[in-house]
């Protein structure tokens, strides 16, 4: 190991631009100690510490050292997701991160050994989100505010034909809506069209995204398949109720009937537990969100995440990447000194995830 510092090199084994990745990369270097260095490159740079790998499954071999973020469902039907395409590479790894507990338990029963499987999950960004102010209860006659905060994908993965069938069994006298993500304008034309009232930002900066959580009454998120996603969270942290399918990272973070509450995917099943909110003068509702208020602690905000993705490379170095290395080189002052700016930077909304 050398004294001077640790290269953690994230290989993404092919040039393609992710803005969640670059968002990623930005809070790895804001929160990693100044002798702890990450680059980012296509093929693995010889003699780094670590090389964690994010596209896995384009990669015939990975190199020593090895670390794989799992960043997708793994029971998502989807063939570019397919289980198979990935866990050749996962069981090469040093080392596997897993964003919930359901991946880890699926690879372990894959045969993945469980000293090599750490479950780290996205964090949320402490400088623009915080606890709400007040739960807003609104008064009966107020419309229950729903957000969506994701990008509409053409082939559904998110949800939207379930969400469509959702609606029609909503009351537009009793519910509203406000979109967050690229394309979700075409979810608001429909919406509109059956008569509710809808807002919607296609890009919202990330640095008034508190103001859309206290905005809402409760996030949705219909998604059948997810690693993560980063609404959640947010969303957690905000102490803004969830009302999601029981996949990813809300399985972990939610408790139903405190923080929220589980989507069945059956349209009618979920309008009647969604529609219950609204009785007894949204007596539910409130409750549900003062309960919201004290479960915010459980999500982890950035730094705690990258904190622990460096305690997982610390397992595999056998050296604790938290403190620093002892000092025998006359350049590591300078070498240090490199710390990277991004940290003033406004990473981008993630609502791709």
């Amino acid at each position: 190991m050398k004294s001077d510092g640790y290269l953690i090199n994230h290989v993404m084994s092919k040039d393609v631009e992710s803005g969640i990745f670059s968002a990623i990369m930005k809070y790895f270097k804001e929160y990693s100690p100044n002798w702890v260095r990450h680059e980012v490159s296509i093929l693995p740079i010889e003699g780094a510490a670590i090389h964690h790998y994010h596209r896995p499954h384009l990669e015939k071999k990975l190199v020593s050292n090895s670390v794989c973020t799992v960043h997708h469902d793994l029971d998502d039907p989807d063939v570019w997701h397919s289980k198979p395409r990935f866990l050749p590479r996962y069981m090469e790894a040093a080392g596997v991160i897993c964003l919930n507990q359901t991946q880890k338990q699926i690879l372990y029963a894959d045969g993945i050994a469980e000293d090599q499987l750490y479950v780290v999950p996205h964090g949320y960004n402490d400088k623009v989100l915080r606890l709400r102010s007040n739960i807003n209860t609104g008064a009966a006659s107020d419309k229950v505010n729903l957000g969506i905060a994701s990008r509409r994908y053409a082939r559904r993965v998110k949800g939207e034909a379930y969400l469509s069938e959702l609606v029609k069994r909503l009351d537009p006298d009793l519910f509203s809506f406000t979109f967050v993500g690229q394309d979700r304008s075409i979810d608001a034309i429909a919406f509109r069209r059956l008569g509710f009232e809808v807002t919607v930002f296609e890009r919202l900066p990330y640095r008034v995204f508190q103001s859309y959580y206290e905005a809402i009454d409760a996030l949705l998120m219909c998604s059948s398949h997810e690693g993560g996603p980063a609404n959640i969270p947010e969303a957690i942290a905000t102490g803004t109720p969830v009302l999601s399918s029981p996949i990813g990272m809300a399985k972990d973070l939610i408790r139903h009937g405190h923080n929220g509450m589980f989507l069945t995917l059956d349209p009618q099943t979920d309008a009647d537990m969604i529609n219950s909110l609204c009785e007894d003068n949204r007596a539910s509702l409130n409750a549900l969100k003062r309960r919201s208020l004290s479960k915010a602690s459980s999500a982890l905000t950035w730094r705690q995440s990258v904190e622990g993705n460096l305690r997982a490379y610390s397992n595999i170095l056998g050296t604790d990447l938290l403190k620093p290395p002892t000092i025998e080189s006359e350049n590591f002052d300078r070498e240090i000194s490199i710390k990277n700016e991004s940290s003033a930077l406004e990473p981008e909304a993630m609502v791709a995830a």
